[in-house]
């Protein structure tokens, strides 16, 4: 049986009923792939969508006869309250949310500081290409143009993306095509500077005349990744991938579900009665959220270099003898506030270890500096790349 904007809320209900292992991109995942929605810019007929398909289902889609994209934003405003509407009822985690890197990690690129420091900046020297890349921001569009290739036209840049703690980078993205590419150069925030983006060295020898003049091409997979991890919800499957079909920035919906429903039954004292979709019940469930971006052992490549492993924080935890022997409560909320920023206080991180690693009969303590800096030795800074450094999350016994 079709389902409307309106049943919407009663599928999401009943995904409370059962235990929820799953991360909230995948609840939405399912609920988009049931309803079918299928966004076109030129909305087809049902024939016409037949006819290039080849699936007769679709000429039932459950969006017949209407417009998908409306279909789409009437589900976002229906479902989705933002991170505003949180801040009534929940003020101590909404601000410490506001200090995280995850309320800032996405912004059209016309309307990022960085965009109007490019534009007066004007251009940029590439370091490894013979390529000087010109900036300018017209009718409300940041562009890029490769001045050493004039007949190549501007790239209108679609977003900047990351929180700047460690660097932005840009891309741009064909709505309509579902591609993109990312782009070469990035903010970095050691420096201060441009700087070329990291792993695009492969890209040093490219199509003069293609896209990979700009930097690195992404499909469609690569570019719903990309933005995946930036945002709290994107557009279903074969949707335009136009800004207004996202919530930027990785918000309070995005690890507690749609809260549309729960605020309204809130403001009349009922808003027991509406659950979180998502339910962390052991520390695989809350490392499960946050590999999602963060990644674990599921969804990293089997070529990685240890120094490139350490940026997957999920991935070394769950290799450590403390998550293993911790009987399912070390997760990454044991030693961070999810709301907050990364806090850089080593004493806190330290008392943490110190918790379960006391002087006792059979202790475990460290038998090499039993009041040292623990992370310092069992969790050493690697660098990445550029400079940027991640503590290595696999904690372990420092290399003789």
């Amino acid at each position: 049986m079709p389902l409307n904007v309106a049943d919407f809320r009663g599928v999401l209900l009943k995904l409370v009923n059962g235990k929820q292992r799953l991360a909230l991109i995948v609840i939405m995942f399912l609920i988009l792939t049931a309803i079918t929605v299928s966004c076109t810019d030129d909305k087809p007929r049902p024939s016409q969508r037949e006819s290039q398909t080849g699936n007769s289902q679709q000429a039932t889609s459950p969006v017949s006869g209407r417009d998908p994209e409306s279909v789409w934003k009437q589900f976002l405003t229906a479902n989705f309250a933002g991170d505003l509407a949180c801040a009534e009822c929940h003020r101590k985690e909404y601000e410490a949310h506001q200090r995280s890197g995850h309320s800032h990690t996405s912004v059209l690129m016309s309307k990022s500081n960085l965009a109007g420091r490019l534009a007066q900046m004007s251009a940029y020297e590439d370091p490894r290409r013979d390529q000087r890349w010109l900036f300018a921001i017209r009718d409300d569009q940041f562009t890029v143009q490769d001045e050493t290739h004039p007949t190549m036209p501007a790239l209108s840049v679609s977003w900047l993306l990351g929180s700047g703690t460690h660097a932005q980078t840009a891309i741009a993205v064909d709505e309509q095509r579902r591609q993109g590419v990312e782009l070469r150069w990035s903010w970095f925030a050691n420096f201060k500077g441009l700087g070329l983006t990291p792993d695009h060295e492969q890209y040093d020898v490219y199509n003069r005349n293609s896209i990979e003049c700009f930097g690195r091409p992404m499909q469609a997979a690569d570019v719903s990744a990309c933005l995946g991890c930036h945002m709290t919800v994107g557009p279903p499957p074969g949707a335009p991938f136009r800004p207004e079909f996202f919530i930027p920035n990785v918000g309070c919906e995005r690890c507690h579900g749609p809260r549309q429903q729960h605020v309204e039954l809130a403001k009349i004292g009922r808003g027991d009665e509406s659950k979180p979709l998502i339910n962390y019940q052991n520390a695989e469930e809350y490392i499960t959220a946050c590999a999602q971006c963060h990644r674990d052992e599921s969804n990293i490549s089997a070529t990685a270099e240890p120094h490139e492993l350490v940026r997957f924080q999920p991935y070394g935890l769950k290799k450590s003898k403390c998550y293993l022997n911790s009987q399912g409560q070390l997760s990454c909320a044991y030693c961070h506030d999810p709301h907050d920023a990364t806090s850089h206080n080593r004493r806190e991180y330290n008392q943490q270890c110190q918790s379960c690693h006391q002087v006792a009969d059979h202790s475990t303590v460290c038998p090499v500096k039993p009041q040292g800096d623990c992370i310092e030795c069992h969790m050493p800074a690697v660098e990445w790349t550029a400079g940027i450094k991640f503590h290595d999350h696999w904690i372990r016994k420092p290399a003789k």
